[in-house]
């Protein structure tokens, strides 16, 4: 079916730990067909509306069919109503939710879409507490499509768990494991996701000039030590989140003097000041609110802008949509373009695979399953190009995070098998191991739901195993738990093979085979593709996929 249809299902939902005190579980996850490449959705939400959407006593919100005028859905606890938003339409999300807590309440938690999403751009993201989103795909053009505005929930109900007085024991260790571990109790509290913009930059890794080099061009002014004595303002976190990796910033001077958000996060940096070469955090935080409040996802946006950028100095598209690199005040006008659907910007609201196709730039394009790559060079990173080639859902960073074991240079324990866990990030030996154990345990990850940082630095399978036995009396072991993880990889690639993918699609732009890095990145690396097949097919083994990447066996039959 199409994507913008009534008939794709919005698919909201929680974890067993949601609405409790387990740290970070205050996530929900959001599923769809997305509209930017038709495969599935699956995104995933900070801030606080998966605690409360719990408290109110849901485990899955499922949202079909399209409404006749701007509506905006209204949960209060069990009495759920569909209310007239024709006031809201063209209003952007911070707006949008300041004016529904001022109607219902200062506790509403609230999602919703700004003007690209009501103008279906397919790269339109859902807003939420101001500034966390479900973000990548396009959710905010489903949402869109169905006329729905917003939903205000409020949910005040307590959350029963199996065993309480185990699980309060439970949560008080993590709490300290997480203080004492380095990277949940030091370097995220600190400085956050823009911690590694230095460290990527260092190792030739952050995709720049829309990667054509493995360094920023003003590296030193988009860092984290540059935020911290130009526009800082104070620390942030996620709704019952016990380490906290945001941080305030606020523009205290120039021309956009006193733009405020909770970021700009890594990826934000990575396409704006890598990709587009934007050379001051000041201009990125001005990107970053605009596309906040319009509702295009960063990430998205900036590799498209890239592109744009990339083809201007080849002169390959017309003279309407040329824009230099670095040029800010352009980019805020293109945003605002894009995001308004109008005449002749519809093009550039449907993401860099059909830019590329419209515009004969296929051999510029950088995208896997129509999926814009995350901040991290695969030519540098060889277990991301194995994720970026093998995610379900296209070039995602998030299905394994190995972007960080090829940066440490050690697996965990239960990562790879055998006493050698040492990883060489220019090699792409035993990479297919080592990516196929990280997406399955992220897969179970993104059941309960955690954090990302909490589950790739600090929890184990045995977390896994006493958390959701206290949580809900079912036990499960690590077999148990890898099966599970087995069996929604597979049907996420049967769901691929329908839409009429094949191992084809698994391989990366030719680029990185034919495009070395510049040589002061990584002495001019580039990708045997030779070696990348083999690995792309070991992993297929292990998941026991045909050599054509094709399942052995259909969870569901």
């Amino acid at each position: 079916m199409d994507a913008l249809s009534p008939d794709n299902k919005m698919i909201i939902a929680v974890g067993p730990a949601a609405g409790t005190p387990v740290p970070t579980a205050t996530r929900a996850g959001l599923y769809a067909k997305s509209p930017l490449n038709n495969l599935g959705i699956d995104s995933y939400l900070g801030g606080s509306f998966g605690h409360h959407m719990r408290k109110a006593g849901y485990d899955v919100i499922v949202i079909y069919g399209r409404a006749g005028k701007p509506v905006y859905i209204k949960i209060d606890d069990d009495k759920v109503t569909v209310e007239d938003a024709r006031d809201l339409r063209g209003k952007d999300i911070y707006s949008t939710e300041n004016i529904l807590k001022e109607k219902i309440g200062p506790k509403v938690k609230v999602l919703s879409i700004g003007p690209a999403g009501e103008n279906l751009i397919r790269y339109s993201c859902i807003g939420h507490d101001f500034n966390r989103h479900f973000g990548r795909m396009g959710s905010g053009a489903v949402m869109g499509s169905k006329n729905l505005k917003a939903v205000a929930l409020t949910g005040t109900s307590d959350v029963k768990v199996f065993d309480p007085e185990g699980l309060k024991k439970y949560v008080r260790d993590l709490n300290v494991r997480i203080k004492e571990h380095p990277a949940t109790g030091t370097i995220y509290p600190a400085a956050g996701t823009v911690s590694f913009v230095s460290r990527a930059n260092s190792l030739g890794v952050f995709p720049s000039r829309y990667w054509h080099r493995g360094r920023a061009v003003a590296p030193d002014k988009i860092n984290f030590d540059f935020i911290s004595k130009n526009t800082l303002v104070k620390n942030s976190r996620c709704f019952g989140c016990s380490f906290g990796c945001a941080h305030i910033n606020r523009i205290k001077d120039g021309p956009y003097e006193g733009v405020e958000i909770d970021g700009p996060e890594y990826e934000t940096i990575y396409v704006f000041g890598g990709l587009c070469e934007v050379q001051d955090i000041r201009e990125i935080i001005k990107l970053n609110d605009l596309c906040d409040r319009l509702g295009l996802d960063t990430m998205h946006t900036g590799n498209v802008l890239g592109l744009l950028m990339d083809a201007t100095g080849r002169k390959r598209i017309p003279e309407k949509y040329r824009i230099a690199f670095g040029d800010v005040e352009k980019m805020l006008l293109f945003l605002e373009k894009i995001s308004s659907g109008e005449e002749g910007w519809k093009i550039i609201g449907e993401g860099v695979e059909k830019i590329s196709e419209y515009f004969g730039l296929g051999d510029m394009a950088v995208h896997v399953k129509g999926l814009e790559p995350a901040g991290y060079d695969p030519r540098g990173l060889k277990a991301m190009a194995v994720t970026f080639g093998v995610g379900n859902r296209g070039a995602t960073h998030l299905s394994s995070n190995a972007y960080a074991r090829d940066i440490s240079g050690t697996a965990r324990d239960f990562e790879l098998n055998g006493e050698d866990k040492s990883i060489d990030r220019m090699s792409f030996n035993r990479k297919a191991e080592l990516v196929y154990n990280m997406i399955n345990f992220n897969a179970v990850a993104d059941c309960f739901i955690f954090c990302r940082f909490l589950n790739r630095d600090l929890l184990t399978w045995d977390d896994y195993s006493e958390s959701l036995y206290l949580l809900t009396g079912i036990e499960k072991n690590r077999s148990d738990f890898v099966e599970i993880a087995n069996n929604i990889v597979t049907l996420g690639r049967w769901y691929n093979i329908n839409a009429g993918l094949t191992s084809a699609d698994d391989l990366l732009p030719e680029r990185f085979y034919t495009e070395p890095l510049d040589p002061e990145d990584q002495g001019g690396s580039k990708l045997s593709k030779s070696e990348y097949n083999d690995e792309i097919r070991k992993y297929y083994s292990l998941r026991n996929w045909s050599s054509d990447g094709v399942p052995a066996y259909h969870p569901e039959k």
